[in-house]
């Protein structure tokens, strides 16, 4: 045996060993020199005993101590008992630790496992693992792949390596191999002390040909999960059942879109999901799920955290993975008393995102459906009350390849009736002279006497026929025939944002926007927002639309301190508001939307050369909607050119003004008069480049 050398050796054995390795000082090159030592020649990988001279050779670790370390420091360290026999090698450790504070820990008591001689994995298993997750969470995990990408880059290959398929990972598993995990238990240390995440988790993970089956149960921080659910890696398949019970709602939160969630750990999932995959193009999912005492808060939503969200869903649905297209049969979310049903399909891939989705809310107490609401974004608007019951459909259909296609329908049946009004709504200060109070954006407070009665007010019927038509052409041309919602502004807004990839414009109608400058602040937020959405219900109830219109043209701003139609037509042309023309009109509804924006044509006196330009524009497109007459029009040209901005100290010259502005409702007493069936979706007199102007469409904001 001795003259044939090291060939003859059959059996080594290593007992007390200390192994260390260095990745950051030549560890790596040991590693592959050992490697390359006990890695068997192909001619007796598999061989054995059987009298031909042919030997097996045994490699032996019997409590072994060893660490791993990198840059950081050390890695990964335990005791192993390990014995490597025809290329198979089958391993036990214990007292194994990964990562260091204050990164991730990971401790597990015992493992044990076999490696076959292609080395993929046949059997493994953890008892008691215990993670504690370290203020820098994710670190160690970053540690050991970089770690186990520099072993890789050692490795001695053969022939019977296993493949590098597509379905990656499962390579590394054999066919009926099993990866068991008992007893496991996740902490975090946090200010109030360690909080446990999970506590005694059974895991079972086993390959069964091109599927991986995993099986669970355990107690996640309070709550608890079950899963039994095939995976097909290489078609990205599943089936199977999952169930949760108080689940923490934070486990959820990297599968989720990143929103500014608040006090996650306080939410709670209820969840029952089944997944059967028939066929391979497509997964059927049914299932329910609940979810309660979820938080966001941000600046853009609310003042304050809005808390308490909740909301139940329950329905099937089928996901096509190869067109990355979810389909919807038959889905119904529901809060509180309120609930909607949906059908549709959500489709998103690299290039493109596609909508179609209709969506039904049954007749319902309008109670309810306010309720829904969270209270906190309703603030003192919470305290409307109402009798009635409420239902309505939605249909949406988009396509980003093809934006201008969009098609938007909302049918609501309201017989909803105010019961009780909160005081911030009390329309009875409006009614006499009263103090409209307006906060800056810049903080800066303004305030002026308005109402009937006071100086800065002028009643509808004082106010010019040519503003009135102006204002209602440009801000709301179908002001007269909606609800004080615009279907149609709310279909043209969502496309020109979705081109734009950014927030260009609202759609605000103009008793959304008088609910806005009469009762809320300036804040940008989804509060504000659904605030004034049940504002303008209430003044739409409540008003008229000549009161609505009436308010609205002796309140909103024209200027840096200019608010009211009195004020704004003294400022700039220094006339009462009765006396105002077309072109005047036209250049005071112009400005609306942002008017702080546009003061350089009053700095230079007149209009400048773009503005003349909007104004000429604006002024045909009235005429073209037969807002203004032939003889008005031909006026209004002529005045472009020689129209100058007043000055204190300027008197206005007197003059006569041909034409006129068509009749509307209170003058004629026929309210069909000047319904149009698209009011808004003329925008020809805009230039391209004028598009994102703020000046577009009403509220920008």
């Amino acid at each position: 045996m001795a003259s044939r050398g090291a060939d003859a050796v059959e059996h080594v054995q290593a007992r007390g060993a200390r192994f260390e390795v260095d990745l950051e000082a030549g560890g790596r090159d040991s590693i592959a020199a050992i490697r390359r030592r006990l890695t068997p020649a192909d001619d007796t990988r598999s061989s054995t005993r059987d009298g031909s001279g042919a030997s097996t050779r045994v490699v032996e670790i019997v409590g072994a101590r060893g660490e791993l370390s990198d840059a950081r420091g050390v890695l990964a360290s335990g005791e192993l008992d390990a014995r490597l026999e025809n290329g198979q090698l089958t391993f036990e450790g214990r007292e194994g630790r990964l990562g260091s504070a204050p990164s991730d820990v990971v401790e597990v008591a015992s493992w044990s496992g076999a490696l076959t001689a292609e080395r993929v994995l046949s059997s493994a298993s953890f008892e008691e693992p215990t993670l504690k997750v370290g203020e820098e969470s994710g670190a160690t995990l970053d540690r050991l792949k970089a770690a186990i990408a520099a072993l890789r880059d050692t490795a001695v290959t053969t022939e019977n390596d296993a493949p590098n398929d597509t379905q990656g990972w499962l390579a590394r598993l054999a066919d009926g191999a099993e990866i068991l995990v008992r007893g496991f238990t996740g902490s975090r240390e946090t200010e109030e002390g360690e909080r446990v995440l999970l506590r005694d988790l059974e895991a079972k993970v086993t390959r069964v040909g091109t599927e991986v089956r995993l099986q669970g149960n355990g107690t996640v921080q309070g709550g608890e999960a079950t899963w039994d659910l095939w995976l097909n890696p290489g078609e990205a398949r599943a089936r199977g059942r999952l169930e949760a019970r108080r689940l923490p709602f934070d486990l959820l939160l990297p599968f989720l879109p990143e929103l500014p969630w608040w006090r996650p750990q306080d939410g709670r999932v209820d969840a029952e999901l089944t997944m059967e995959a028939n066929d391979p193009a497509h997964i059927d999912l049914e299932g329910r799920a609940l979810v309660e005492n979820v938080g966001l808060h941000s600046d853009e939503i609310a003042p304050s955290p809005v808390s308490g969200l909740g909301v139940e869903i329950d329905g099937s649905a089928t996901w096509w993975p190869a067109e990355r297209r979810l389909e919807l049969n038959d889905t119904t979310i529901r809060r509180g008393g309120a609930e909607a049903h949906f059908e549709g399909e959500l489709e998103k891939s690299a290039d493109h995102y596609r909508i179609e989705i209709d969506a039904t809310m049954p007749a319902t107490d309008c109670n309810e459906v306010v309720g829904a609401i969270p209270a906190t974004l309703l603030a003192d608007v919470a305290n409307f009350e109402w009798r009635g019951r409420m239902g309505g459909q939605l249909h949406l259909s988009l396509d980003s390849r093809e934006l201008d296609d969009t098609v938007l329908r909302i049918r609501v049946a309201n017989a909803c009736e105010f019961v009780t009004v909160p005081a911030v709504a009390d329309l009875r200060r409006v009614r006499a002279p009263f103090i409209h109070r307006v906060v800056e954006p810049d903080g800066t407070v303004f305030e002026m006497t308005a109402g009937p009665g006071s100086s800065n007010w002028a009643s509808i019927y004082a106010i010019s026929p040519f503003m009135q038509q102006a204002v209602i052409g440009h801000e709301d041309g179908g002001f007269l025939s909606h609800g004080g919602f615009a279907v149609y502004a709310i279909r043209g807004s969502l496309v020109r944002n979705l081109e734009a990839g950014r927030y260009v414009t609202g759609a605000s109608t103009i008793t959304m926007q008088l609910a806005k400058n009469l009762f809320l602040h300036r804040e940008k937020t989804l509060a504000r927002k659904l605030q004034e959405v049940i504002l303008t219900w209430w003044l739409e109830s409540a008003l008229t639309k000549q009161e609505i219109l009436e308010l609205y043209l002796n309140v909103i701003e024209y200027g840096p301190e200019v608010y009211g139609i009195v004020a704004a037509a003294d400022h700039y042309f220094g006339r009462d508001a009765s006396e105002l023309s077309p072109v005047e009109a036209a250049y005071l509804a112009c400005i609306l939307p942002n008017p702080k924006i546009y003061q350089a044509s009053y700095e230079e006196g007149q209009l400048t050369s773009r503005m003349r330009n909007r104004v000429e524009r604006f002024v045909r497109h009235l005429h073209a909607r037969e807002r203004i007459d032939d003889e008005a029009l031909a006026y209004a040209l002529s005045e472009l050119d020689t129209l100058r901005f007043h000055r204190p100290g300027m008197a206005a010259a007197g003059r006569t003004i041909p034409g006129a502005a068509a009749p509307l409702p209170w003058s004629t007493g026929r309210v069909g008069d000047w319904i149009e069936e698209n009011p808004y979706g003329d925008e020809a007199w805009l230039d391209e480049d004028e598009e994102e102007d703020e000046g577009d469409s009403p509220d920008p904001g």
